[in-house]
């Protein structure tokens, strides 16, 4: 509870400090990220204590996806079939991911990106807070 508290307050440190650019270090995206919170534009806060999906990215050559899984207590994922195709793109000094799937296309854009913090935001101004999701294996 002590680590959440922590970057709940990392997180709205980020944010505060919005107009100082940071340069964003993408070689930390790959990998496995789980939500801890929501923040829309007006200000709610969604605190996600416990998730039952964790988000995939994978990056090669400004090319990407996004996947849902679903991690068990035996360190495996169950997947589902949909899969968020972007690509990486520098817009006006920040990083941008552009998605397309056959049902929409959108924009996010990294404000921060640290090995195990990230920190994104959406075209509706949501800003989305992740943290590097640790597998829990029953079995070890």
């Amino acid at each position: 509870m002590k680590v959440f508290r922590i970057l709940l307050v990392l997180s709205f440190v980020f944010v505060s400090c919005q107009k100082e650019k940071h340069e964003i270090d993408i070689k930390h995206l790959d990998g496995y990220w789980e939500i801890v919170q929501a923040q829309n534009p007006y200000g709610k806060n969604v605190i996600y204590s416990v998730n039952t999906q964790v988000d995939y990215f994978e990056l090669a050559d400004s090319i990407g996806f996004r996947k849902k899984l679903k991690p068990d207590l035996s360190g495996n994922y169950k997947t589902s079939k949909a899969l968020e195709q972007f690509k990486l793109i520098k817009e006006n000094d920040s990083v941008k991911l552009h998605y397309q799937t056959p049902y929409d296309s959108w924009k996010e854009t990294i404000i921060s990106l640290t090995d195990s913090l990230m920190l994104i935001k959406n075209e509706k101004d949501f800003l989305y807070t992740y943290k590097r999701f640790e597998a829990i294996n029953i079995n070890e």
